[in-house]
C-alpha cells in the first residue's frame, strides 16, 4: 500500500523545514519518489518506520482514506497464506455466450461509455466477468440490472462486440415478477389490463386526440382531423403514455409530419402504448401480449408489415434493445416510404439525426423525442 503526500504537509506533520523534506528524499533517506500533481508517493511501511523514528503516531487525513486499523488488519492477512477462490463449475445460465471470457479485454471502452458507470459500483466489465463465471444469482440480486439504462451504449462501443445488453435483459427475467421495482412491475400489469402503462380511459384518450387534431387544424395544419380507428390506413402509430398524461403537444410532431407528407396513418382507440414495458423489465410473455395485440390488429396493420412483426415474436427477443422496431413501425414504415424525405423537400427542414439512407443509429433507436427536437 503506497502512501501519498506534498513536501509542505510532511513539512509540517515533522516540524521540519519543506527543503528538509526534499532533502531526506534527494539522499534516499526518505524512499518516496515523485507522483501526480506534485506530490510523492512512499510505502507506507516506509511511513510508518519514520513515525516510529519520530515518535510520532501516522498521521491519516479524511482525504486519504486511509484507516489505521484497515491497514494493520490487511497487513496481518497479507502475512497468511490466502487461499484461492475456487469455483465450483457452476454453468452460467445467463452469459449468451461462452466466449465471452476470452474475448472480454476489460479495455473499460464500455465502462467509458456507459452513463452510470461507477454508480454502486456498476461496470459493465464486471457484469461480464461475473456472468462467465457462473455467478448467476449474485447478479440476479444485485440492483445493477435496474441500475442500467438500456441504452446499448456499453455494446455499440464494445470492440468484441458482447452482447452487453442482452446481459442485462436476461438478469431482469430472472428476477422473481414480485421483486421487479415497483412502477415498471406496476406499468406492464397496467398495459396488460387497460391497454397502456398509465391506464389511461378510452374515452379520456380519444377526446384528447380530437381535441389536439381541432388545435391543429386551427394553427398550422388546416383541415386536420386525428384519424382514428381509419379502416385500412397503411402507418399505425403508437404512442409513449406520458404524452397525452403529461405532455399531449408532443404528439403533435409526428402528425405534422404526416400531414405534410400526405401519409395514410391511423392511432388506434385502445391498445396504443409504445413503450413496451415487458421489453424493458425482461417478461417475456407479457412483452409478447403487449405486441400482439398491436400488429395482430388487421384492419390497423399492413399484412406486409404483419407477417413480419409477427417473426419478430415467434423468435427469442432481440440481441439489442429495439422497442421503436417492435413497437413503433411508424420509424421504419415512415423512413421507408420516404414521407420524411418528401417533408424535407418540401419544408427544408433536416430530418431525424442519425438516420441515414433507411440505417438506424442501434444506440439511438430508443430516444423518439429527436424526432421533434431535430425536426
Amino acid at each position: 500500500m503506497m502512501y501519498e503526500f506534498r513536501v509542505s504537509e510532511m513539512a509540517e506533520e515533522f516540524g521540519v523545514h519543506r527543503n528538509t523534506i526534499r532533502n531526506w528524499i534527494a539522499a534516499g533517506t526518505l524512499p518516496a519518489k515523485e507522483g501526480p500533481g506534485r506530490k510523492y508517493l512512499m510505502k507506507f511501511d516506509d511511513y510508518q518506520t519514520l513515525c516510529q523514528k519520530f515518535g510520532r503516531e501516522p498521521h491519516i487525513r479524511p482525504d486519504s482514506y486511509i484507516d489505521l486499523a484497515t491497514v494493520k488488519t490487511m497487513e496481518a492477512r497479507a502475512e497468511q497464506q490466502i487461499a484461492p477462490l475456487e469455483l465450483d463449475g457452476h454453468h452460467s445460465e445467463i452469459a449468451v455466450d461462452p466466449s465471452w471470457a476470452d474475448a472480454c479485454l476489460t479495455c473499460g471502452t464500455c465502462a467509458s461509455a456507459c452513463p452510470i458507470a461507477g454508480v454502486d459500483g456498476l461496470d459493465p466489465r464486471k457484469i461480464v466477468r461475473m456472468a462467465v463465471l457462473g455467478m448467476d444469482q449474485e447478479l440476479v440480486d444485485s440492483q445493477w440490472p435496474w441500475k442500467c439504462t438500456m441504452c446499448g451504449k456499453c455494446e455499440v462501443s464494445c470492440p468484441a462486440n458482447i452482447q452487453i445488453v442482452a446481459l442485462m435483459r436476461r438478469l431482469r427475467g430472472l428476477r422473481d415478477r414480485n421483486k421487479v421495482p415497483g412502477p415498471i412491475h406496476k406499468g406492464v400489469a397496467m398495459c396488460l389490463e387497460r391497454g397502456n402503462n398509465l391506464g389511461i380511459p378510452k374515452d379520456d384518450f380519444v377526446f384528447l386526440c380530437q381535441e389536439l387534431g381541432e388545435e391543429l387544424a386551427a394553427g398550422s395544419c388546416p383541415g386536420f382531423v386525428t384519424p382514428i380507428d381509419v379502416h385500412g390506413a397503411r402507418v399505425l402509430v403508437t404512442v409513449n403514455s406520458k404524452e397525452p398524461y403529461a405532455e399531449p403537444d408532443d404528439m403533435k410532431f409526428w402528425w405534422k409530419i404526416f400531414h405534410a407528407a400526405g401519409e395514410s396513418w391511423t392511432i388506434a382507440s385502445e391498445n396504443w402504448e409504445g413503450v413496451n414495458w415487458g421489453l424493458f423489465s425482461g417478461d417475456d410473455a407479457a412483452m409478447k401480449i403487449i405486441v400482439g395485440r398491436i400488429v395482430g390488429d388487421e384492419d390497423h396493420c399492413r399484412p406486409d408489415r404483419r407477417q413480419h412483426a409477427a417473426v419478430e415474436l415467434q423468435g427469442a427477443p432481440p440481441p439489442r434493445m429495439r422497442p421503436r422496431l417492435l413497437c413503433n413501425p411508424v420509424r421504419v414504415e415512415s423512413l421507408v416510404s420516404g414521407s420524411l424525405q418528401r417533408v424535407q423537400d418540401r419544408l427544408g427542414f433536416r430530418t431525424v439525426a442519425g438516420i441515414h439512407q433507411g440505417r438506424q443509429d442501434p444506440a439511438g433507436q430508443h430516444r423518439p423525442h429527436h424526432a421533434g427536437r431535430f425536426s
